[in-house]
């Protein structure tokens, strides 16, 4: 439900030097030029206000997966996601992890080893920075969410995503701008094993799910046992995204 593009990585370098923004470059197999990047928001507080420098020094020559980034846009812009080295003050995990919330492809992760990070300059002390607001991390995902139900088939006006404390209903007015090129969550062989809508009604804990959607760095599961058009007849694991 994101891509993770952490094996196709060669290089790049992270600049947040200016308060509440996210530029730089991203190098990649696969891509004929860097991914440029300017986003909206900062990292967290153990590297806030300084450049990261990210480096792979065995990037991945399998054919198959060579090809992954096809569809990948040059240019993201959007929303800062969770980006740390890992280092104290560790506000939100202990290695190093970016993320980001792209216009052009949705959510983006890199999770690395320590060693692949280099923090260029002096971080903002931590005691003159507040913490990255998990309620906007919150409302992040959930928009990313919501524009996946909505790339399912599930109807706009009826498709509710919560998580925590955070519910959110897409508008119609959302709904009509451009579409990231996300991943292809269900391909016509996924399809075809699902079955139709109501078609494992009475089979209680017995009915099979076919799919699991999840993100591995949070708890948002959805296990999918029918479908009709888009998803439906979803069990929720601390976290829903279905018809409401």
């Amino acid at each position: 439900m994101a891509w993770r593009p952490h094996e196709q990585l060669i290089g790049g370098e992270l600049n947040n030097t200016v308060p509440g923004r996210v530029t730089g470059w991203l190098v990649f197999v696969g891509m004929d030029k860097p991914v440029k990047l300017d986003l909206v928001g900062d990292f967290h507080r153990d590297i806030r206000g300084t450049k990261v420098r990210l480096r792979n020094p065995h990037p991945t020559q399998d054919g198959d997966r060579v090809k992954y980034l096809e569809g990948f846009s040059p240019i993201q812009t959007g929303e800062v996601g969770d980006m740390t080295a890992g280092l104290p003050p560790q506000d939100y995990v202990d290695y190093p992890y970016f993320e980001i919330y792209s216009e052009q492809n949705g959510r983006v992760v890199l999770e690395l080893d320590p060693e692949q990070v280099e923090v260029i300059g002096t971080p903002i002390p931590a005691c003159e920075s507040d913490p990255v607001s998990r309620e906007k991390q919150e409302q992040n995902m959930t928009k990313f969410l919501g524009g996946l139900a909505q790339d399912l088939g599930l109807p706009p006006g009826r498709t509710i995503c919560v998580g925590a404390a955070t519910v959110s209903r897409p508008t119609q007015q959302g709904s009509a701008r451009k579409r990231p090129h996300r991943m292809q969550l269900l391909t016509k062989e996924i399809r075809g094993k699902l079955p139709p809508l109501g078609g494992q009604d009475g089979k209680g804990g017995k009915a099979v799910a076919r799919v699991k959607f999840f993100t591995p760095d949070s708890s948002w599961t959805w296990y999918a046992t029918y479908a009709e058009h888009g998803i439906s007849g979803v069990m929720p694991s601390s976290g829903l995204c279905g018809a409401g």
